[in-house]
C-alpha cells in the first residue's frame, strides 16, 4: 500500500476517479496530464463505466487494439476498477433526478462515488455543486 499523501483541501485516504483523471494519466498530450500524477493518490478507483466511457472517447484517436483493452491500461496504473451494482444505478438515477446537468456517465461516475462514501476527482464543473458527494480538484494534489 502507498503511502497515505495529503491533498491541498486536507483529504488523505481513498478516492473516486472520473474519466478526466484517467486520461490525464493516459495520454500525454492531454491538457490536464501535467497537473495529475495518480501515483500520489493513496487508493485510487474508478468503475467498469468508465472504462466504457474511455473506449467511447478514445475510438477515433486509438488504435482499435488499445481501444478495446482500455480497461487493461487503467489497471496497468495501479488504479482499481469497481463494479456496478443496483445501488450504484439507483444512486445514479437519483443524482440525474435532481440535477438536470448531469449526463449517463456523470451520474454512474457520482453515484459510485456515493455508494463508495467516497470523494470524486475530477475537474468537471458542474460536480462541486452537486452536495451528496465531496468533490476534489485534481490540481490540488499536493
Amino acid at each position: 500500500m502507498r503511502p497515505a499523501k495529503t491533498w491541498l483541501n486536507g483529504w488523505s485516504g481513498s478516492v473516486y476517479l472520473d474519466l478526466d483523471v484517467i486520461l490525464a494519466e493516459l495520454k500525454a498530450d492531454d491538457w490536464l496530464a501535467s497537473a495529475v500524477e495518480v501515483e500520489r493518490i493513496d487508493d485510487p478507483k474508478t468503475s467498469v463505466a468508465t472504462g466504457i466511457e474511455l473506449q467511447y472517447v478514445m475510438e477515433d484517436e486509438w488504435e482499435r487494439d488499445r481501444v478495446v483493452r482500455a480497461h487493461e491500461a487503467i489497471l496497468d496504473h495501479e488504479i482499481e476498477l469497481v463494479p456496478f451494482s443496483t445501488d450504484t444505478l439507483d444512486a445514479a438515477a437519483e443524482l440525474r433526478a435532481q440535477y438536470d446537468g448531469l449526463n449517463v456517465f456523470d451520474g454512474v461516475h457520482l453515484g459510485s462515488a456515493q455508494v463508495l462514501d467516497e470523494p470524486i476527482v475530477s475537474t468537471d464543473t458542474l460536480f462541486p455543486e452537486i452536495q451528496e458527494i465531496e468533490h476534489i480538484d485534481p490540481r490540488d494534489i499536493e
